[in-house]
């Protein structure tokens, strides 16, 4: 007499799988993120480090690195998207763009909302990889790095992560930790992990988490206190 599963028992038992699967693989994903977006990150840092070393045979040392103007207002005194723009992607074309791959690179500009508030656009340069790169002229240059370009969802700490670049030994002291350092993340300033973590989990705008992601090599650990 041959033996085989009942109808019953091969419901169950695929019942179990996709119950197993229900539970491993939302794990199995977010482990799968870290891993890519770390190696992105890596990537990232060490192409900007590149760059700066191959800019400077070109354009000199970096601290004589200028720009030529800090936050751009128009007549209300609100942000000029156009003219800041031009700033940031003036500045990072010369002395950035040449030294890697791009495949586009937008213009900031002013935009105009339903109700007619003023609002805007930065610039932002699209890496082959669809990692962008979006600049913020202000007191420094805000150089934010979103690992997974115009994908949600578009918030930092989660896929977005802030660096900067400071032109005078103030802000390279106060922001970078060392007047001779220009390019850093943002927060290079404080020294402690535990300062670090605090201030990723909790300041407002969680620009804090680059600085953390270097306390850990550019790894998410898990203690780290944003979901992916």
């Amino acid at each position: 007499m041959k033996q085989g599963f009942t109808l019953a028992e091969v419901l169950i038992t695929l019942g179990i799988i996709g119950v197993v699967a229900a539970l491993t693989l939302p794990s199995i994903v977010a482990h799968q993120r870290k891993v890519e977006y770390s190696s992105r990150l890596k990537k990232f840092y060490s192409m900007m480090e590149q760059a700066i070393r191959m800019s400077e045979e070109d354009n000199g040392e970096i601290l004589s690195w200028t720009r030529s103007g800090e936050t751009q207002m128009d007549d209300e005194g609100k942000t000029d998207f156009d003219a800041n723009g031009k700033v940031s992607k003036d500045f990072f074309s010369t002395y950035f763009l040449p030294y890697f791959k791009y495949t586009k690179f937008e213009d900031g500009k002013n935009v105009i909302l339903e109700d007619g508030a003023k609002s805007g656009q930065n610039p932002k340069v699209y890496l082959p990889d669809g990692s962008t790169i979006s600049l913020w002229n202000g007191s420094c240059m805000d150089i934010t790095y979103d690992v997974n370009g115009d994908s949600m969802p578009n918030e930092r700490g989660r896929d977005r992560y802030v660096f900067l670049f400071c032109f005078n030994s103030i802000n390279r002291t106060n922001l970078c930790g060392n007047a001779d350092k220009a390019f850093c993340s943002y927060g290079q300033n404080i020294t402690s992990r535990d300062r670090a973590f605090d201030l990723c989990k909790n300041e407002v705008n969680h620009n804090y988490c680059s600085r953390l992601l270097q306390f850990d090599e550019w790894e998410f650990k898990k203690d780290y206190p944003h979901r992916l």
